[in-house]
């Protein structure tokens, strides 16, 4: 058993002994030409540090984006009714919904009338205007504001009472007083229905159509305009980018029996448009690095190439001493890579000290794949072997005759 383990040894230590001296002839090639190894480190170095910095700028900044989109994304769960609801929703079922963590409010917010004519009077010219249904709950949930006149809870301790808000685009058109003032004794005809004028609302967060609008309750939608709603919607108020999932789960608990149809009509919050964006500005940085790392790696071949033209006699006279085609080839390699693994820290270390400075300067936190540095450093010294092929294949052509005529 020790016998045949002897033999791996003596390879291990000859092949550890021949690296080393590889290594340190490398080593001393370069430091010995300290301009020579500077300008095959510089292109490298550039890649890897504008390669690096770039993928980090891209990754806080999609991060950046992420928050900012969480912004835009929508706040509102929206389900729709395909099917008629004569009753409205099950107030124990949308109470489940209500009971969500994301939730902030939820409740109905239909449109029974897009286009239902609204006058001041019988005699007056009339105006189209959408005819909404709503209760307290969807009033809150839409972002429907009351600026003027009684409060919405209104709709749900006197339901039957023929009371109406108006939106304050339409209380414009229809002179009713901005400020509120005289509301309570106005009056307006939907579709020959007087209703009294309850108050007067606003809407800025996606239902601006309630500004142009008469909100009213179901119960007085149904007994005087009857149950044939344009569209019945439940609407909930959520946490932003937590809109689908709780329209998803409010279509089987509030219609468990599949009796209304419910259907999923949440306005799309622009993930896809996210991801694509990330996915642009990783593109533009690698694209960079990647250019960067390609002149570098040319740079490397024509600086190696003029360091062998001007290295004939060296490796002339390495040749003649019984270095073989292979160990000179492995010579020119070994500097090169050498010179890229010493491109690839250095680069690393001002690619990330860039990214940071330019973080700083934003106010970012910087977000960095931490095994990056180290994906880069492997590259560029990768880099480097692939510009270094062609020198080392005529550096070990090289003959002692050759060396000799020059």
């Amino acid at each position: 058993m020790k016998q045949w383990f002897e033999p791996g040894v003596g390879v291990a230590r000859h092949l550890f002994r021949a690296g080393r001296l590889l290594g340190g002839d490398a080593a001393s090639s370069l430091l010995g030409r300290p301009w020579h190894a500077i300008s095959m480190m510089s292109g490298i170095l550039l890649g890897v540090a504008s390669a690096l910095a770039a993928l980090t700028i891209a990754d806080t900044q999609q991060a950046q984006i992420d928050l900012r989109f969480d912004l835009q994304r929508s706040a509102h769960a929206v389900v729709q009714a395909e099917a008629p609801v004569v009753e409205g929703f099950p107030s124990a079922q949308v109470a489940l919904v209500d009971r969500l963590e994301p939730v902030r409010s939820v409740g109905e917010f239909s449109t029974w009338d897009p286009s239902a004519r609204v006058t001041r009077s019988a005699g007056d010219v009339a105006v189209a205007a959408p005819l909404l249904v709503a209760d307290p709950g969807g009033i809150a949930a839409s972002g429907t504001r009351v600026v003027a006149g009684a409060a919405p809870e209104v709709l749900a301790l006197a339901p039957s009472s023929r009371l109406a808000w108006v939106g304050a685009g339409l209380a414009g058109e229809l002179g009713l007083s901005p400020d509120g003032s005289g509301v309570g004794d106005a009056h307006v005809v939907v579709g020959g229905v007087s209703l009294s004028v309850a108050g007067i609302v606003e809407n800025s967060a996606g239902f601006d159509y309630a500004e142009q609008g008469v909100l009213i309750s179901r119960h007085v939608a149904v007994d005087s305009f009857g149950a044939g709603a344009a569209n019945v919607r439940l609407v909930a108020h959520v946490r932003p980018g937590s809109a689908r999932a709780v329209a998803e789960y409010a279509t089987g608990a509030v219609d468990p029996m599949g009796e209304l149809a419910l259907r999923d009509v949440t306005p799309a919050d622009g993930e896809r448009l996210v991801s694509s964006v990330g996915g642009d500005l990783r593109l533009v940085g690698a694209a960079l690095g990647a250019f960067v790392g390609l002149v570098g790696m040319i740079a490397i071949a024509n600086t190696l190439m003029m360091s062998v033209h001007h290295r004939l006699r060296e490796l002339g006279l390495r040749s003649a001493m019984g270095w073989g085609r292979s160990r000179i080839a492995l010579l020119v390699l070994t500097e090169s890579a050498v010179a890229g693994l010493v491109a690839g820290v250095l680069g690393s270390a001002l690619g990330v000290a860039s990214a940071a400075a330019w973080c700083g300067v934003h106010g970012w936190t910087l977000v960095m794949w931490p095994a990056l540095p180290w994906v880069m450093t492997f590259l560029g010294v990768v880099a480097s072997l692939a510009g270094a092929i062609v020198p080392a294949m005529r550096a070990a052509s090289i003959t002692p005759l050759e060396a000799m005529r020059s």
